[in-house]
């Protein structure tokens, strides 16, 4: 009587145990979803930084100042500081006071050269000077890949800021993202890509809960 009950307890537990088994998310698909959300907030920040950055120049043209702000960005367009920074990477400047900047330090700035009147250099300081009736600097450089100095020296006003930092081949980016849409696809195929992994997990959790409960019921 008793082997009865046990073997009746056991078809009621089988008859209600429902197994769950944990699938191993996919290699290929982890990748995708990681790469995706990188995009989405690289691009992100990038709108975000962007946004700010327009936003401080207005403000400071508002006020009457058209100075560069203290942290900017520029495309290296020119190999002559290779190795150092490549063609194509994006060098972050600060503005620091001209007697701050030293020999060694790199630098960018508005070319005085008659041939490049405007144009903005990034090159290396390699001498230094002071004029004490004007009280101003003057720099002497040398971009790292030229065999000779430049023609003109970088005055201190000229100077847009001292490089702190760079991100290599950024400059395709940025230049991608200043073509006619470019922006917008950014922006719009990670976002896509994550939307649709998102809403392709949410289905498959919900076929899972209704083969679940379907299976529950016919029990």
């Amino acid at each position: 009587m008793n082997k009865n009950k046990k073997e009746i307890q056991e078809i009621k537990v089988r008859h209600y145990k429902v197994k769950i088994v944990k699938k191993k998310p996919k290699p290929l698909r982890f990748i995708i979803s990681v790469i995706s959300y990188a995009i989405f907030i690289l691009l992100l920040l990038v709108g975000v930084n962007l946004l700010l950055y327009i936003a401080d120049i207005k403000i400071r043209a508002s006020k009457g100042d058209y100075s560069p702000p203290k942290l900017n960005a520029y495309v290296v367009l020119t190999g002559s500081m290779v190795p150092e920074i490549l063609v194509k990477d994006v060098v972050l400047t600060k503005k620091v006071d001209a007697s701050e900047l030293e020999v060694g330090d790199i630098i960018t700035f508005l070319s005085s050269d008659k041939r490049f009147e405007g144009i903005t250099v990034t090159h290396r300081i390699i001498d230094k000077y002071y004029d004490p009736t004007s009280e101003s600097y003057s720099f002497r450089t040398q971009g790292d890949a030229n065999a000779i100095a430049d023609t003109s020296l970088a005055q201190d006003y000229n100077i847009l800021g001292k490089v702190i930092f760079k991100i290599p081949k950024l400059g395709y980016i940025k230049e991608f993202l200043a073509t006619k849409g470019g922006w917008i696809i950014a922006i719009l195929v990670p976002s896509l890509l994550v939307l649709s992994y998102d809403i392709m997990k949410l289905i498959k959790m919900m076929g899972k809960k209704t083969k679940l409960k379907l299976n529950v019921n016919k029990r």
